[in-house]
């Protein structure tokens, strides 16, 4: 199964995270407090960029994991 670009979120900061449909649950179980956005997850780290600009306007995201 190959990786997706997911945009998170954590008391309004986002990030973006690359992970598999299969772990991104265990991911959100280990980043405590972050949510996923409803936006639909991307094939690459540019689109995921774009759409968090979208979604958080004037928001820098924070590292991805």
């Amino acid at each position: 199964m190959s990786s997706r670009f997911y945009i998170a979120h954590k008391n309004g900061v986002p990030a973006v995270w690359q992970s598999t449909p299969d772990r991104i649950g265990r991911l959100l179980k280990q980043k405590t407090g972050f949510t996923l956005s409803s936006e639909t997850p991307t094939d690459t780290r540019t689109q995921a960029l774009i759409k968090l600009r979208e979604v958080f306007p004037g928001s820098r995201p924070i590292k991805s994991s």
